[in-house]
Formats: structure tokens, C-alpha cells, sequence
């Protein structure tokens, strides 16, 4: 048997090295079942109950997602009032979707930059300080005058997609991996319900403003970002006041020997292969989502010819699927590996991913209203479970530098939303654009067979027995001295 002192493991967000296979005690007594060693939860409580609030695991899980929820209704608060700006700057509709590109674009490297960074400094400081941002461009974003103002504002405002990043990184830390694809479906499920609310609070705020006699339709929308840039401030003074880092309290970066040193940060994510297999999955999935977020409410609008406060409200039904379909597909991927371990996670991705291209080409073709509305939510059922299954393999990549990998995938999802707006400023209408995507969407589906990801809980399970039984095998060994 190997020697137990030849077995310190550091944990990831602990500063504290397990030695002799004795776990530590909790920095505060916890309300919900927890690993001994890593003090991740092994549960989770979303009830009325006092432990559904409590430190530290549940608390950050509402933190997390509720932020990235002010995040994405900042982030999209323009898409619903695109009609109007469009006439008021006397726009034309590729000057819109040059906006949105910029809004994702900008994601991109936000979201590149803040997972590496997160693994330095924790999830909760990054967090908040991707919130204040954002918060800046948005206050001033009634003062745009031209497309060169909206792209540039769009783009600055859109750096707050990275708050992503750190709800997906909290959790992670917060919960061991056998929760992980069900607690990340469902922080990032609830946290983009705000690309489904951000259109009915836009439209609610317009037509507010608009209710007033000293106020037209120009002074509406130009008045309506104070709340959701407020809304954004408020978010990063609760997770800075109330939220822990990690199971074990305050963040301290995870300790690497020499040769692990090697494998750790930005680099050592870019070169692992089941990174970019990722990368390009979730382009296909939270990629199309931001897309549609993006062009959903205009498309009603031109097509079927509705007022813009209708075609706001049934563009947010896309987005409100996301209070439980995204949980569906993490919970999906978790039966699924319980019965198959990492095979069943891929397969049942796979499954989803090719589902969701078959329904957005049937939506594309959708001629009736009310037809097209009942399409588009059986789509956005599909689009929020393959994010979920996404993530539900996520942890597993390279538990080392999970920050990083969230970052990166997270990442493929604006590089596809980049994509896609690009793919529509060269398509005749919005209907045949989303038919191209559907069948790429397929395409990239089958393509998940190259997913190829170890599971290594089973081998930190067997050190942690290991490591037990040799910590009964000495405390024997001393009652016979």
C-alpha cells in the first residue's frame, strides 16, 4: 500500500493540503450534504427550506445565476427596441445586424480572457467586476447617435457576456462533478431567462416612457437603459457582500507542483483538442441561441407584420424556455452518465444537438403565426438542452484549470453567434437564414462523436479510499503500541 504521506492533494480552491487522509473541518457548519475532503455539495436544495439559501453552496449557486441573469438582460436590452433605433438613426437592417455581431464579437474575447483570469483571482471578484463594467456603456447607451455609436456601445456592453464565465466557474467549484451538468444547466438555464425577459422589461420600460406626454417614441427608448445598467451595479455589490468564492470560504489560487505548472493556464487549455470539439459544439447551440435573442423580435416584426410591443413578447418566449429546458439537458446528461458514465453524456449531447437542427429547419419553414411561435418554442427546448449536455462535460475536460475551460467553450458560443450574424447579412430573409442553420446545426451534432473526454472521479475516488483506509490502517496500528 502507497505511503499516505506521499498523498497530499491540494484541492482546487483551497489553500489547505489534505495530509494523512484526514479531511478538514468546514470553515462554517454547512445545511446540506457535502464531500468531506474537497467540501463540494453532493447535493443541492431549491426549495423553501433555510439550507436552499445557505452558505456557502447555495448561496453562490442564486449569486451566480442571478447575476449572469442582470448580465444578459443588459446585454440584450437593445435587441427589443431594434425597430425603434433602427428608425429613429434612420438605420437600414444590416446596420443592426453589424451591431449585434459586434455585441457577441466582443464576448469572445471577454470571455477567452476572463476564464484564465478567474482561476487567479476566484469567481466572485471577476464577476463583479465584469457587472460594474458593463454597467458604464449601458448607462450612456441613450446617447447614440449613429451605427458607429450603436456597434461601438453594443460591443462595449456586450464584455458583460463574460459574467457567464464565472457563474459556469462558481458552480463548478461549488458541487462535485456527479451535480455539475444539472447545477450549471441550471444557474446558466435561469441566468439566460434574461434574453427571454430583457425583451418584455425593454418593451414595458418603452412603452412607460412612452406613456408620458413630454416623451415620443426617440426619448422612449433612449431613457430606457438607466434600470438595467442600475440593475447591473446592484448585482456586483450582492455577490461582492454576500457571496463565498468556494467550499472553503475565501479563494486562493490552486497549488501546482513543477510538473503541473506546465499544464496549467491559457496555453495548456488552448492545446487540449476536447477543448475545441467543445468550442464548436456549443457554437451550435448557445451560439444559435444569442443569434435568435438577437434577431427573433425583429423577424416577427418584418415578417408576419406585428407592433413591436407583440413581437417583443413572443420573442421572449425563446428566451423564457430556459427555466427548465437547459436544467432538462444537464439533468439529461447526468441520468445518462450515471447509466453509461462518459459515453452516455456524449450520446445523449449528441442526441440533443441533431434534434435541435431538425427543429429549427422545420421552424424556418413555419408560414402562419401561430404556427411559427409553437415551432420556435420546441426549438428553443432543444437549443437550452444541448447548453445544458454541453456543460455537463465541461468539468471533466481538465478539472485543473476549469476556469479556463469555461472560458473557452463559453467563448464558442459568441464565436458562432459572430458566425451566424455574419451568414444573415449574405441570405435573402431571416426565414432562410435560420433553414441554412438548422442544417448546419445537424451536421455539427454528428460531429460530437469526436468528444473523447476521461473521467477521473473514479480514480479520485479510489485515492480518497485509499487514503482512508490507510488513515484507519495507522490509527490501528497506534491502539496496538
Amino acid at each position: 500500500m502507497a505511503s499516505v504521506d506521499n498523498m497530499n492533494v491540494a484541492r482546487a480552491g483551497s489553500s489547505v493540503q489534505m495530509e494523512k487522509g484526514e479531511p478538514e473541518a468546514p470553515f462554517m457548519e454547512f445545511q446540506i450534504a457535502y464531500d468531506p475532503y474537497s467540501h463540494q455539495a453532493t447535493e443541492y436544495k431549491l426549495d423553501c427550506s433555510k439550507a436552499s439559501c445557505s452558505r456557502p453552496h447555495m448561496r453562490a449557486f442564486h449569486l451566480a445565476w442571478t447575476s449572469f441573469l442582470m448580465a444578459f438582460i443588459a446585454w440584450f436590452s437593445f435587441a427589443p427596441l431594434g425597430p425603434a433605433i433602427k428608425k429613429t438613426l434612420k438605420l437600414k437592417k444590416s446596420d443592426l445586424l453589424v451591431a449585434n455581431i459586434a455585441s457577441v464579437l466582443s464576448t469572445v474575447f471577454a470571455r477567452f480572457a476572463v476564464g484564465p483570469i478567474m482561476d487567479i483571482v476566484g469567481p466572485r471578484k471577476g464577476q463583479a467586476f465584469i457587472l460594474v463594467f458593463a454597467a458604464i456603456p449601458t448607462f450612456f447607451a441613450g446617447l447614440i447617435q449613429n451605427v458607429a455609436g450603436l456597434a461601438t456601445v453594443r460591443a462595449l456592453v456586450g464584455v458583460v457576456g463574460a459574467a457567464f464565465v464565472g457563474c459556469q466557474f462558481w458552480c463548478s467549484l461549488m458541487f462535485t462533478k456527479e451535480i455539475a451538468g444539472t447545477m450549471n444547466a441550471i444557474a446558466g438555464g435561469w441566468g439566460n431567462l434574461g434574453g427571454g425577459l430583457t425583451q418584455i422589461f425593454m418593451v414595458g420600460i418603452f412603452n412607460m416612457n412612452l406613456a408620458s406626454d413630454s416623451c415620443d417614441r426617440e426619448c422612449a427608448w433612449r431613457n430606457a437603459f438607466y434600470i438595467p445598467a442600475f440593475s447591473l451595479l446592484v448585482a456586483a455589490a450582492l455577490v461582492m457582500a454576500y457571496g463565498d468564492d468556494c467550499p472553503k470560504g475565501e479563494y486562493v489560487r490552486p497549488t501546482h507542483d513543477q510538473a503541473e505548472k506546465a499544464k496549467a493556464g491559457a496555453h495548456a487549455v488552448a492545446q487540449n483538442p476536447q477543448v475545441w470539439v467543445l468550442v464548436v459544439q456549443y457554437a451550435v447551440c448557445f451560439g444559435i441561441e444569442l443569434h435568435v435573442n438577437n434577431t427573433a423580435a425583429l423577424y416577427y416584426f418584418n415578417r408576419f407584420g406585428v407592433s413591436l410591443t407583440v413581437a417583443g413578447i413572443v420573442a421572449s418566449l425563446f428566451g423564457l424556455m430556459n427555466l427548465f429546458a437547459r436544467a432538462w439537458g444537464g439533468m439529461i446528461s447526468d441520468y445518462a452518465y450515471a447509466k453509461y458514465g462518459m459515453n452516455g453524456r456524449k450520446y445523449s449531447h449528441i442526441i440533443i444537438t441533431c434534434a435541435e437542427g431538425i427543429m429549427l429547419i422545420i421552424f424556418s419553414r413555419m408560414n402562419q403565426f401561430g404556427a411559427a411561435i409553437a415551432m420556435m418554442i420546441f426549438f428553443s427546448v432543444t437549443v437550452q438542452c444541448a447548453e445544458g449536455s454541453t456543460f455537463g462535460i465541461v468539468p471533466y475536460v481538465d478539472p485543473k484549470n476549469t476556469g479556463g475551460v469555461c472560458g473557452f467553450v463559453g467563448a464558442g458560443g459568441n464565436i458562432g453567434a459572430v458566425l451566424w450574424g455574419v451568414l444573415f447579412l449574405f441570405t435573402p430573409s431571416f426565414a432562410d437564414g435560420y433553414m441554412y442553420l438548422g442544417v448546419i446545426v445537424f451536421v455539427v451534432g454528428l460531429t460530437g462523436v469526436l468528444i473523447n473526454v476521461k473521467d477521473t472521479t473514479l480514480a479520485a475516488k479510489s485515492l480518497d479510499s485509499t487514503m482512508e483506509g490507510n488513515s484507519v490502517e495507522m490509527k490501528e496500528k497506534k491502539q496496538l503500541v
